[in-house]
């Protein structure tokens, strides 16, 4: 209750300071005017393709980076020896500024879907990928080999021992890269193309149209705010399964 009223003060202290002239109105805009712009947008298909072309692009590079991450962060933290191999090679990606490699990116997969996949995947893979690998190496080594000294197989160490303790992990990894592939959408949809919200941002921008601008925002910040409370709520109750 707290943090709503926190959010209904500040949108009427905005709404106040725009109708009073505290602040200029065109370049911060105003809720209402927000919501106006949303409603034209809604009127005219622009916000629902927009929110569409956004939400393939963020979904498919997101269930990659899940995929990669989990299965690639398994085997490495699993197998020293990869690990010794990849370790050196994920930290210059993760470490390398992703707008660096932007030219190489559309020169090798073109201009379009393809090519937004990879930035999404790119930006928000590394999170989860780290915290597998971390967590594949933190099971308790007493564990592992009593399990061994009972005949158990390398199959079924990782699928009863090794995978339950990497649950918090890989929340953990979720909930970061949730938010990070939202950045990998926007800045796709910046620099590869005008479709889904980064391109509608991006023309609101450039018509110095503020309250379009906000639109965009808001369905960003929104959905961030909404799949990161929902990660935080699986987080809680693997942790409940865990301890109990």
């Amino acid at each position: 209750m707290i943090s709503v009223a926190s959010i209904v003060a500040g949108l009427a202290l905005w709404q106040l300071c725009a109708e009073t002239g505290i602040v200029n109105r065109t370049l911060s805009s105003s809720p209402w005017d927000v919501l106006q712009s949303a409603r034209g947008m809604l009127d005219d298909g622009t916000l629902a393709s927009a929110v569409g072309a956004s939400a393939e692009l963020y979904g498919t590079g997101l269930a990659l980076s899940i995929t990669i991450g989990i299965c690639a962060g398994l085997v490495i933290g699993w197998w020293r020896t990869l690990g010794a191999v990849f370790d050196p090679w994920i930290a210059v990606l993760y470490s390398t500024p992703l707008i660096a490699s932007m030219p190489l990116i559309m020169a090798w997969f073109g201009l379009g879907f393809e090519s937004q996949v990879v930035i999404v995947v790119l930006v928000s893979v590394f999170p989860l990928l780290v915290n597998v690998i971390v967590g594949t190496r933190q099971v308790d080594p007493a564990l592992l080999r009593m399990a061994r000294s009972f005949g158990a197989s390398q199959a079924a160490v990782l699928r009863s021992l090794v995978l339950p303790s990497l649950l918090p992990y890989i929340v953990t990894g979720v909930r970061i890269g949730v938010g990070a592939a939202l950045v990998g959408v926007v800045l796709g949809e910046y620099f590869e193309g005008n479709n889904g919200i980064g391109g509608l941002i991006l023309r609101a921008g450039q018509q110095l149209d503020a309250a379009g601008v906000f639109v965009g925002l808001v369905i960003l910040s929104g959905t961030a705010l909404t799949l990161t409370t929902m990660i935080r709520v699986l987080e809680r109750r693997v942790s409940v399964w865990r301890e109990a």
